[in-house]
């Protein structure tokens, strides 16, 4: 599918962030999303996010600024981006998966987790997140096999 053209807007779509937000979101993902996590260390840091989008959106909206455009800017917005999709994506996946651990479940889970997980980003630059039915990608669709022919002796 091609997607829709974003109208263009003298106001920007998305707050950049100040540059030294890039330290914060670095410490909310190493206490909440690190190696070892939770359902709650997990959403303490969604929220603590969506708190720093939140307040970037609001001072954008309030008076039509965003930080100053350049490297260090693009790269804070875009980590928080990267972030916020990690933190759904391990939030939707309730198990001990890879070098990624669930302190609040332990064991591997293939039956309900055997997937994978797609995310899409929406134009407010929040995230989808779904799974797949099937572990094979791009996802394929499941069929019964053919009954099987007694054989003839």
């Amino acid at each position: 599918r091609v997607p829709q053209p974003v109208p263009y807007s003298e106001q920007p779509a998305h707050p950049l962030l100040a540059p030294e937000t890039r330290f914060a979101i670095q410490r909310i993902m190493t206490e909440g999303a690190g190696v070892l996590r939770s359902a709650q260390s997990l959403a303490k840091a969604a929220d603590q996010l969506e708190q720093l989008h939140a307040e970037a959106r609001g001072a954008l909206d309030e008076n039509g600024k965003t930080a100053e455009p350049g490297v260090d800017t693009w790269e804070a917005t875009n980590l928080l981006c990267v972030a916020r999709v990690l933190v759904a994506a391990a939030r939707l996946r309730e198990e001990t998966r890879g070098c990624h651990w669930r302190e609040d479940r332990p064991e591997r889970d293939d039956t309900d987790w055997r997937r994978h997980i797609v995310v899409r980003l929406n134009p407010d630059r929040t995230p989808t997140v779904d799974t797949t039915e099937t572990a094979h990608f791009p996802p394929t669709r499941t069929e019964a096999p053919a009954p099987r022919r007694p054989q003839e002796q």
